[in-house]
């Protein structure tokens, strides 16, 4: 019995551990052949995962731990401007912009097109009103105005939460995307109470962040 058990824990860790082949394809100017290009995960308190892409080919096979991805991601290309910030499925298409890389466009990726929603929905509206209550606050402070720069910076505290809260929204409306769980990871701090992690779908058990969540999770029931 003992060795049963020692043998399913070496195949649990195995398949968390397993890597697969990951397609992408970089649809780039003919004369950047041959360029360098990197492919990295980019987030606060997490050591940056990096794939080095040669430019050139129309498809390139990187070999990835299999529960990396769907996740976010960094595309960057050696002494060219910007950088691309997108959500990385399996099969992703980047059409490159040779003025800005940040501008480049991505698809096959339904992920990405979630990510974007959200952004576009939820994320820039709140950093447009955050960044004009923070303007507010600063010429009240240069006019020497204590209570209304008090009174912005609780706009600022208010404009927080409801970010939180709409982010929240999303990721119930959103339980078997890759996105929401990425959201609640980097939210964590914000969202650990709202009982969300209990709503992600089960299909998204595989990934890393899931893992991760769930030790978190085990961490607020023994508290």
């Amino acid at each position: 019995m003992r060795i049963s058990r020692l043998i399913i824990t070496a195949i649990a860790c195995m398949s968390i551990t397993s890597t697969q082949t990951v397609k992408i394809k970089i649809i780039a100017p003919k004369q950047w052949n041959d360029r360098k290009a990197i492919l990295l995960t980019r987030e606060k308190g997490f050591a940056a995962i990096v794939h080095s892409i040669k430019l050139g080919f129309d498809t390139t096979h990187l070999r990835m731990n299999a529960d990396l991805v769907p996740d976010l991601y960094q595309f960057q290309v050696s002494q060219k401007k910007g950088a691309l910030t997108f959500f990385f499925d399996p099969g992703t298409e980047i059409r490159i912009d040779s003025t800005n890389i940040a501008n480049s466009t991505v698809t096959h990726s339904k992920s990405n097109l979630e990510w974007l929603a959200f952004q576009e929905k939820v994320q820039k509206p709140s950093d447009n009103r955050l960044n004009a209550y923070i303007l507010e606050e600063g010429r009240a402070r240069k006019k020497s105005r204590v209570d209304s720069a008090q009174y912005w910076i609780g706009q600022q505290a208010l404009e927080r939460e409801k970010l939180w809260s709409e982010t929240a929204t999303f990721i119930r409306t959103n339980p078997r995307s890759y996105v929401s769980l990425y959201l609640l990871k980097v939210n964590w701090f914000a969202l650990k109470n709202k009982g969300l992690f209990e709503q992600l779908d089960k299909s998204l058990a595989h990934h890393r962040n899931y893992r991760l969540l769930q030790e978190r999770s085990k961490g607020i029931a023994r508290n």
